[in-house]
């Protein structure tokens, strides 16, 4: 993609962080593949000039690959957490499992295997907050939507989870409630490989900067994404892995 377009792009894609959403890129400038979502995300990062602290990942499968996007530092907070009116214009709400990177994975030429990936892994529950800055991303294309940072808004992580390496993370029950009442769950997910979301992710960095220590990497909704709206209060549990809280006061 041409620097002067994904600069369009973004420029546009910031505007609508502090104004009206956008209803969809203009074709001129509009990301056509992953890599054009790509530029545009680091054309974002470098407008906004802020600190990412976090990565979404959306695992290869048989039919889509893996793509990743970053979450900024500072939409990133420990449970219970709260997210004022001015942060956020839509809610959207996910449970996932994610990880704090515990030392750097540089970017190199040789693909990293699941052993390395695997080393000095903290496991952290956390809710995903979705927003975007399209008017309505469902009407939209993937690339589209991934050069808005796949739907980042927050990240808010519960307490780090000793010995997880003994549980089966396949597979695991999760409930979220809205103000006390159950509002999403995990009862039908099909079985989930965390770690080989974490390895997909590596791989897409390696060619790129690399990912730092201290950084989270969430790997995946096990309980869809569900609207909340302000005033609520939703609470994740995990079961073994904990909890994480958040509230959306609406003032």
């Amino acid at each position: 993609m041409l620097t002067d377009r994904a600069e369009e792009a973004a420029r546009l894609l910031c505007a609508a962080r502090g104004g009206p959403p956008v209803p969809e890129l203009p074709e001129g400038c509009r990301p056509q593949c992953d890599a054009d979502a790509y530029q545009i995300q680091d054309a974002v990062i470098r407008r906004l000039g802020e600190a990412v602290g976090g990565w979404k990942v959306g695992a290869a499968s048989a039919s889509t690959a893996a793509f990743c996007a970053p979450i900024f530092m500072k939409m990133i907070r420990p449970s219970p957490a709260s997210y004022s009116v001015v942060e956020l214009r839509m809610i959207g709400i996910e449970a996932e499992i994610a990880f704090r990177i515990g030392r750097d994975l540089p970017a190199r030429i040789t693909p990293y295997d699941r052993t390395e990936v695997s080393a000095a892994l903290v496991l952290h529950p956390v809710i995903e907050v979705v927003d975007s800055r399209y008017a309505d991303p469902r009407t939209l294309d993937r690339s589209s939507i991934l050069a808005d940072n796949y739907c980042s808004g927050g990240l808010v992580y519960g307490a780090a989870v000793a010995d997880w390496q003994s549980l089966d993370l396949s597979r695991m029950t999760i409930i979220v409630t809205e103000d006390g009442e159950r509002f999403a769950d995990s009862l039908g997910a099909i079985p989930r490989d965390p770690i080989g979301a974490l390895l997909d992710f590596a791989n897409l960095m390696r060619a790129r900067d690399g990912v730092k220590a201290d950084t989270f990497v969430t790997t995946g909704s096990w309980t869809g994404m569900v609207f909340t709206k302000r005033g609520a209060h939703i609470a994740a549990d995990f079961g073994p892995l904990g909890r994480a809280e958040v509230v959306f006061p609406s003032d």
